[in-house]
């Protein structure tokens, strides 16, 4: 810790969890219209068909990561790091374990967190433990310049590097980081979670379904059961625009995909 009591993350420190409460909750998004009007608890106007209807689920009490699993983590779990920005291969930016890892497949990231006793969290789980209380499309607030300061996005250091990539950057934000940044290096949410804007999407539990079809399981809010062979991903990457980052915006990836900007965040239900 530093001298003011808060956590220092190094390339040696191990997961840290955070007990987040239980209770009924609301995941998803609609956007304004005669029955939602802008300004209401998760009325978003940049909200998308697969963001509602608003589902509602009771949610037992359950830990989940301070922050996305680290490189360094990841190293000492597996005795290899698959991440592709890593130390050995970034030649002009400043990478080192306390990185998030990425690079690793749904089937992978199950695997590996079974050794540990931890899994995904459920879509549910993810979505209320960013959200932190908050309706806002971003935990900060309803505009994106609420932003500034919580997270790693495609941005105007991100822009230099992304001429040649095809990335849609946000030309008024400059967080620093073209890359993916240490872990916690932006402010937390009131949760105390780090990085639920931006760095690297996050592997969830659930196989991607649409809302309103399938309900949740109370206690974690597994979706059930759904024709997708997909998984979803959330709280999106470096690469993406503010839109991306909102907290019930989703990914759908197949299950053996990976990518540079894919990682996890590792949480634990409570057992007796």
């Amino acid at each position: 810790r530093d001298e003011e009591q808060r956590l220092v993350v190094t390339p040696d420190t191990g997961l840290v969890l955070i007990l987040i409460p239980g209770g009924r909750t609301t995941i998803g998004a609609v956007p304004p219209g005669p029955l939602a009007p802008l300004g209401g608890p998760q009325v978003d106007r940049l909200a998308n068909a697969v963001e509602g209807p608003l589902q509602e689920v009771e949610l037992a009490p359950y830990f989940i990561s301070k922050y996305p699993m680290t490189q360094g983590q990841w190293l000492r779990l597996e005795g290899n790091n698959p991440s592709y920005n890593q130390p050995k291969r970034a030649a002009d930016v400043s990478i080192d374990l306390r990185h998030p890892v990425e690079n690793i497949s749904w089937y992978e990231t199950v695997a590996a967190l079974r050794k540990l006793d931890l899994e995904l969290p459920t879509e549910a789980q993810w979505e209320h433990a960013a959200r932190a209380g908050t309706t806002t499309p971003w935990w900060t607030g309803a505009e994106r310049e609420s932003t500034q300061g919580a997270g790693n996005v495609a941005d105007l250091t991100a822009q230099k590097f992304a001429a040649n990539h095809g990335w849609d950057c946000e030309d008024w934000l400059d967080d620093g980081y073209y890359l993916h940044a240490p872990v916690g290096s932006f402010r937390a949410n009131a949760f105390g979670l780090h990085d639920v804007i931006g760095n690297v999407f996050e592997w969830c539990r659930d196989i991607y379904g649409f809302y309103g079809r399938v309900p949740l399981r109370p206690g974690d809010g597994l979706r059930l059961w759904s024709a997708n062979t997909g998984r979803t991903a959330r709280g999106a990457g470096f690469s993406s625009r503010l839109d991306w980052h909102r907290s019930s915006q989703r990914a759908n990836f197949q299950p053996d995909f990976k990518n540079p900007y894919l990682g996890v965040r590792p949480a634990r239900n409570i057992r007796p």
